[in-house]
C-alpha cells in the first residue's frame, strides 16, 4: 500500500499496516489494512470485531489477561484447529518499509515468536516492539472491551503513571521514579536516624548505669589484692615453719633406721640356729612317714587274703543253691510232661482241621482282597475329583469373585479417592470438612459437604457437563438448611479458622420441586438424550438449588448430532450441550438477532462419577461368579461323603482280610508248634543229669577247702609283720615328741626377734612418710607463693611484694590469719561485680562514640539528598504541571464543547510525597453541582463512558505513540452523547499528523458526520450470515 501522501516518513513509522489472523477464535483466514486516521469497526455482536483488537494486542506480545477474557492464550485457537497465527505489520522507519511481528499460538499455550519472518526470543520481540512507543499494556493506548469499566477503576497514581507512560517522555518517567527513589531513602535515613538517637539515649543511661558497677570493681579488685599479700605471707610463715620441723624429722628418722638394723641382725642369726633345728625335725617325720607306709603295706595285705576266704565261700553257697533248684526242678517235669503231652494231641488235631479247610479260606482270602483293592480305588478317584473341585474354587473362583468384589468398591468409593485428591489442591477444604463431621451437632439442620462431594454424576462425560455449569465457588461451598446454621458455619470456618471456604443456604425440601419446561420426547429427533438434572444425584435440597441458579433442569444434553440441528431448538432453550461442545443462545442489546457461541468443553475430573452401567455388569458378574462358587462347594461336600461311604467300605474289608491272613499265620505256626513241645517233653524225661549235678558240686567244695586251709597260713605270717611295723612307729613318734619339746622355747626366742624387727621397720617407714609429707607440703606452700606472686619467692630480688612483706614483717602467722579473715570477710560484704563489666564499659564507651558520628554523618546525607531532590523536583515539575495543564485544557474545552464541565488536576498529599501524585479527573454532567472526581460510585456507566473518551482523545495532542485501539467505549452512552463522542472523534483523530486510531462500536447513529480520513469497516464473520450472502463495498 502506498504512503499516506500527507503524512512524512517520520509520522508513519509505528503504524499498522496490516492484520493477519488465521485459525484465530471465529477467524480463519483473514487480512485487515486500516487506513493512517480514524478506523472505526462496526457490525453486530458476535461477528469478530473485537476480536481484530485481541489479535493486535496479542499479535505484539501481549498477555491474555489484558484482555480479561481468558487466563490461557490457548483458548484462542479456533475450534478444531492445533495452532493460531497472528501477524502486524508496521510502517518501518526506513522510508516505504515495513517490519512484521508474528505470533504463532500453540494448543499446549506456548507461543513462537518472529521478527520479519526470522524467530527470536520473547525477550527480544517485546523490545522491539517496544522501541516503537507501542505500550500494549496501558490502558491509555489500548482499551479493549472487556477492560474499558478497568480505566474507572484506576486510582489517580496509576492514572498518572499511564498517562506519562503514554506520552513516551522518558525522561519525565524516570525523574519521577528517581524522586520517589530519592524520597524513600530520605525517608529510610531520617527514620534510620531518629532510631540511633533512640538507641544512643538508651545507651547513654545504661552507661551511666555501669559507672557505680565499674568503681565498685575497682574497690573489690584492691582488696583481692592486700587479700593475695596477706595470703603470700601465711604461706611463706608456714613454709618457713615447715622447714624447722622437716629438720627434727630427718634426726629422728636417722635413729630409727639405727634401730631397725640392729633388730634385723638379731633375727637373722636366730633364725640361722631355727634352720639347723627344723632339719632334725623333718627327719624324725620322714622315719614315722616311712613306718606308717610298711604297717599300710601289711594291713592291706591281710585285707586281700581275708578277701580271697570271702570269695570262696561265696561260690560254694551259689553252687549249692543252683544244685537244689535243679532238685526241685526235676521234681515239677514229671507233671509237666503229661501236660505237654495232651497239649500236642490238640494242636495236631486243629492242624488237620486247617488242612481239610485250607482251600476255601485261601478262596475267600483272594475274593476280599480284590474287592478292598476295588473300594480303594473308588475312595481315591473321588479324592482326586475333590482335589480337582478345590483347585477350581480356590484358584479360579474365589480371587474371580474377589477381583470383582474389589472392583465394585473402586467404582463405589470415588469420593475418598477426591477427598484425597483435595487434600494437595485445597487443605483449608479438607480441614473444615473435618471440623463440620466432628461438631454436625452443634448445628440445628444438616449441613452438607461440598457440592463435588455430595453429587454423583452417572458418568465421566455427564459430569463434564455440570463442570462446565456450575461455578467453581459453588462446587466448593458447603451448603445449609438452616440461616442460622450458616451464619454460625461462616464465623468459625471463615472468621475464627480463617479457612478461607464459601458456605451457602438451599431450603430443606424431601423432592426435587424442579421439572423441564419442554419435554425431552420433543427434544430427542434433534439429538439430545437426557436433561443435566437427569444425570445428577444427590441431596434434594442441593438439586433444588442448583436447578433456581442455573437450570440445570432446562439444559439438555446430547451427542455431536445436535451442532446439525442448531436452527430448530427452541429460543427459549438458552443453554445446551452436544457431545463436547457447549452452546449458548444470547440476544443482541441492539437488534433482535440470536446469536449462538460454541465452545469446546473438557472434564475437570472433579465431580464424583460412578459408571452404573459398568457397575450393574461387574456386580452380575459377581453375582455370577458366587453362585458357581457355591455349586463347586455343594460338589465338594458331595464328593467328601462319598469319598467317607468308599473308605468305610474299604475298612469292613480290610477287616475281614486281616482276620482271614491271621487265621492263615496262626496255621501256618502250629507245626513248628508242635515240633517244640515234642522236644521240649523229651528233655522233661531225661533224668541223669541231675546226678551228674550233684557230683559236680561235692568236688568243687572240696577243692574250695584246700584254698581256704592255704590263705589262712599266709595270713598268720602277715599278722606277725604288723605287729612288728606298729611298735617301730611308736617309738619313732615318741622321738619326735621328745625333740619338739626340748627345741619350744627357741620358737618363741625367734617369734620375739621377729616382732621387734618388724615394729622398728613400721617406725621407720612411718617417721620416712611424715618426712616426704612435711617436705611436700613445704614445696606445696612455696610454689603456691610462686603462683600468686608472678613466680617468685620472698628471697628473689625481683619478688614483686617485697615492701609488703617488710610493713608485715613483724606479724605474727597468727595475725596473719586474722587478717585474711577480716579482709575475706570484706570481700564477701561486697557486691560481686563480674570482671566482663569493665569490658562491657570500655565497649559501650566506643559503640556510643560511633553512634555519634553516625548520627552527624545521616545528617548530612539528608541534608546533600534533599538539595538533590530540590534540585531534580525543580527540573521536573514544571514539565509535569505543563503536561497536565495541557491535557486539562484539552480535556475541558471537549467537555465543554458537549455543554459539560471538566478537568484534570495534579493530586498529592505533600509536596515531596511522590508516591500520593496522581491526575484526578474531575467532571460535571448537572447544571449547579459542584465538580466530583470520576468514580464509579458517583457517575453512572454512560457518564464514564463519556469521561473517558474525552480524556482518551485530550492525549492526542500530547502522546507520542503510534497508534490507538478502543474497543466499544460507547457502551451505555445516550445517543446524544454517542453523536458527541464520534464528532470529536472524528475531528480530533483525523487532523493531520494525528495517530492512527482504531474504534470498535456494534453500532453507528444515524447521519454520523464523516470526512476522508475517516475509515469504515463492516464485519460479517457470523454464522447467522447465511452462505453466498454477498455485500455492496
Amino acid at each position: 500500500m502506498a504512503p499516506h501522501a500527507s503524512l512524512s516518513r517520520k509520522q508513519l513509522i509505528g503504524r499498522i499496516q496490516s492484520v493477519y489472523c488465521k485459525d484465530f477464535v471465529s477467524y480463519s483466514e483473514i487480512t485487515f489494512y486500516p487506513k493512517h486516521y480514524l478506523n472505526v469497526l462496526t457490525g453486530p455482536n458476535g461477528s469478530g470485531k473485537s476480536t481484530i483488537v485481541s489479535a493486535i494486542i496479542l499479535a505484539l506480545g501481549g498477555e491474555p489477561q489484558l484482555l480479561d477474557r481468558s487466563s490461557s492464550v490457548a483458548d484462542y485457537i479456533q475450534s478444531g484447529k492445533t495452532a493460531a497465527t497472528v501477524i502486524v505489520r508496521i510502517y518501518g522507519r526506513a522510508a516505504n518499509s515495513t517490519e512484521s511481528f508474528r505470533r504463532i499460538i500453540n494448543s499446549n499455550g506456548s507461543s513462537a515468536y518472529a521478527i520479519n519472518g526470522e524467530n527470536t526470543t520473547k525477550k527480544n520481540f517485546l523490545a522491539a516492539v517496544a522501541s516503537y512507543n507501542i505500550q500494549v499494556s496501558n490502558l491509555c493506548q489500548f482499551l479493549p472491551q472487556d477492560r474499558v469499566q478497568d480505566f474507572s477503576k484506576m486510582n489517580p497514581q496509576q492514572l498518572l503513571l499511564n498517562t506519562m507512560t503514554s506520552v513516551c517522555d522518558e525522561q519525565l518517567t524516570n525523574d519521577f521514579n528517581t524522586l520517589k527513589e530519592m524520597r524513600a531513602n530520605q525517608v529510610t535515613i531520617s527514620s534510620d536516624s531518629a532510631k540511633v538517637k533512640i538507641d544512643l539515649k538508651k545507651k547513654e543511661k545504661r552507661l551511666e548505669q555501669m559507672q557505680q558497677s565499674v568503681e565498685q570493681f575497682k574497690e573489690r579488685e584492691e582488696v583481692q589484692q592486700k587479700l593475695t599479700v596477706l595470703n603470700a605471707k601465711k604461706l611463706w610463715a608456714e613454709a618457713q615453719e615447715g622447714g624447722e620441723k622437716v629438720m627434727d624429722m630427718k634426726k629422728r628418722v636417722n635413729e630409727a633406721k639405727i634401730r631397725s638394723d640392729k633388730c634385723t641382725e638379731e633375727y637373722i642369726s636366730s633364725a640361722r640356729a631355727q634352720e639347723q633345728m627344723q632339719k632334725a625335725r623333718e627327719t624324725l617325720k620322714g622315719d614315722i612317714g616311712k613306718k606308717t607306709k610298711q604297717l599300710e603295706k601289711a594291713i592291706s595285705q591281710k585285707r586281700s587274703l581275708e578277701g580271697s576266704i570271702d570269695g570262696i565261700k561265696q561260690e560254694i553257697r551259689e553252687k549249692n543253691i543252683v544244685l537244689q533248684q535243679n532238685i526241685q526242678k526235676t521234681v515239677r517235669s514229671a507233671a509237666e510232661a503229661e501236660d505237654l503231652k495232651q497239649l500236642v494231641v490238640n494242636k495236631s488235631a486243629e492242624l488237620q482241621g486247617f488242612n481239610d479247610t485250607k482251600a476255601a479260606i485261601f478262596s475267600e482270602l483272594e475274593a476280599i482282597s480284590l474287592k478292598l483293592t476295588s473300594a480303594r480305588l473308588d475312595a481315591i478317584n473321588q479324592y482326586n475329583h475333590r482335589k480337582v473341585l478345590e483347585n477350581t474354587l480356590n484358584g479360579e473362583k474365589i480371587p474371580e469373585v474377589e477381583g470383582y468384589r474389589h472392583k465394585m468398591q473402586r467404582l463405589e468409593n470415588v469420593k475418598n479417592q477426591k477427598i484425597e485428591a483435595m487434600k494437595q489442591r485445597n487443605p483449608n477444604l479438607i480441614r473444615a470438612m473435618e471440623w463440620v463431621s466432628q461438631n454436625k451437632d452443634q448445628f440445628k439442620a444438616t449441613i452438607y459437604d461440598p457440592m463435588l462431594f455430595e453429587l454423583s454424576m452417572q458418568s465421566n462425560d455427564a459430569a463434564k457437563y455440570l463442570e462446565n455449569v456450575v461455578k467453581q465457588r459453588d462446587l466448593l461451598a458447603f451448603a445449609c438448611e438452616d440461616k442460622q446454621d450458616m451464619s454460625d458455619l461462616t464465623n468459625e470456618l471463615c472468621v475464627k479458622q480463617k479457612l478461607g471456604v464459601n458456605i451457602i443456604y438451599c431450603d430443606p425440601a424431601q423432592r426435587c420441586i424442579y421439572g423441564p419446561s419442554i419435554s425431552l420426547q420433543e427434544l430427542r429427533p434433534l439429538g439430545f438424550h437426557a436433561y443435566l438434572l437427569d444425570l445428577v444425584s444427590g441431596p434434594y435440597a442441593i438439586l433444588n438449588k442448583l436447578c433456581a441458579s442455573y437450570g440445570i433442569h432446562n439444559i439438555p444434553i446430547g451427542s455431536d448430532a445436535v451442532s446439525n440441528h442448531t436452527s430448530s431448538i427452541p429460543k427459549n432453550i438458552r443453554v445446551y450441550f452436544g457431545g463436547d461442545k457447549r452452546f449458548t443462545v444470547t440476544t443482541s442489546r441492539y437488534r433482535s438477532d440470536v446469536i449462538i457461541t460454541e465452545t469446546t468443553i473438557q472434564g475437570k475430573n472433579q465431580l464424583i462419577a460412578v459408571d452404573t452401567q459398568q457397575l450393574a455388569k461387574v456386580r452380575q458378574l459377581c453375582s455370577d461368579a458366587t453362585k458357581q462358587c457355591d455349586k463347586l462347594r455343594n460338589a465338594i461336600t458331595a464328593a467328601d461323603n462319598e469319598f467317607e461311604r468308599f473308605q468305610g467300605i474299604a475298612r469292613e474289608r480290610f477287616e475281614k482280610k486281616s482276620k482271614l491272613e491271621h487265621k492263615i499265620k496262626h496255621f501256618n505256626s502250629l507245626q513248628s508248634e508242635i515240633e517244640v513241645l515234642k522236644k521240649k517233653l523229651e528233655e522233661l524225661k531225661n533224668t541223669d543229669a541231675l546226678d551228674m549235678l550233684k557230683s559236680n558240686f561235692y568236688e568243687f567244695v572240696y577243692q574250695g577247702m584246700e584254698k581256704i586251709v592255704e590263705i589262712r597260713k599266709k595270713m598268720g605270717s602277715c599278722l606277725k609283720t604288723i605287729h612288728i611295723c606298729m611298735v617301730e612307729k611308736k617309738l619313732a613318734e615318741t622321738k619326735l615328741s621328745v625333740f619338739t619339746i626340748q627345741n619350744n622355747c627357741d620358737d618363741e626366742l625367734l617369734q620375739e626377734l621377729h616382732n621387734k624387727r618388724d615394729e622398728a621397720k613400721r617406725e621407720h617407714s612411718k617417721l620416712s612418710e611424715a618426712l616426704d609429707r612435711a617436705v611436700a607440703d613445704v614445696s606445696k606452700r612455696k610454689a603456691e607463693v610462686k603462683r600468686i606472686c608472678e613466680g617468685e619467692l620472698p628471697t628473689s630480688e625481683n619478688f614483686p611484694y617485697k615492701q609488703e612483706f617488710m610493713d608485715m614483717q613483724e606479724m605474727q602467722l597468727d595475725a596473719v590469719r586474722e587478717a585474711i579473715h577480716d579482709h575475706q570477710a570484706r570481700l564477701e560484704c561486697m557486691k560481686s561485680v563480674n570482671s566482663e563489666v569493665v569490658k562491657s564499659f570500655r565497649e559501650l564507651e566506643n559503640e556510643i562514640k560511633s553512634l555519634m558520628e553516625s548520627i552527624q554523618s545521616g545528617s548530612s546525607r539528608e541534608k546533600t539528598m534533599e538539595a538533590e531532590m530540590s534540585n531534580l523536583y525543580d527540573k521536573w515539575e514544571p514539565k509535569l504541571t505543563s503536561l497536565v495543564e495541557t491535557i486539562s485544557a484539552k480535556f475541558s474545552e471537549f467537555m465543554e464543547s458537549i455543554e459539560y464541565v471538566g478537568e484534570v488536576v495534579l493530586s498529592m498529599d505533600d509536596k515531596f510525597d511522590f508516591e500520593s501524585y496522581g491526575i484526578q479527573i474531575m467532571v460535571q454532567f448537572r447544571k449547579g453541582a459542584l465538580l466530583q472526581p470520576l468514580d464509579k460510585f458517583i457517575q453512572s456507566g454512560g457518564e464514564r463512558a463519556v469521561s473517558i473518551a474525552i480524556y482518551s482523545l485530550s492525549l492526542q495532542h500530547v502522546t507520542h505513540v503510534p497508534f490507538r485501539c478502543v474497543d466499544e467505549i460507547n457502551q451505555g452512552m445516550d445517543a446524544k452523547n454517542e453523536r458527541h463522542i464520534f464528532d470529536l472523534l472524528l475531528r480530533e483523530a483525523t487532523k493531520h499528523g494525528s495517530a492512527q486510531y482504531l474504534f470498535v462500536t456494534p453500532k453507528l447513529l444515524r447521519d454520523l458526520n464523516y470526512n476522508e480520513h475517516l475509515s469504515v469497516s463492516i464485519v460479517h464473520n457470523s454464522k447467522t450470515v447465511l452462505p453466498g450472502t454477498t455485500f455492496a463495498s
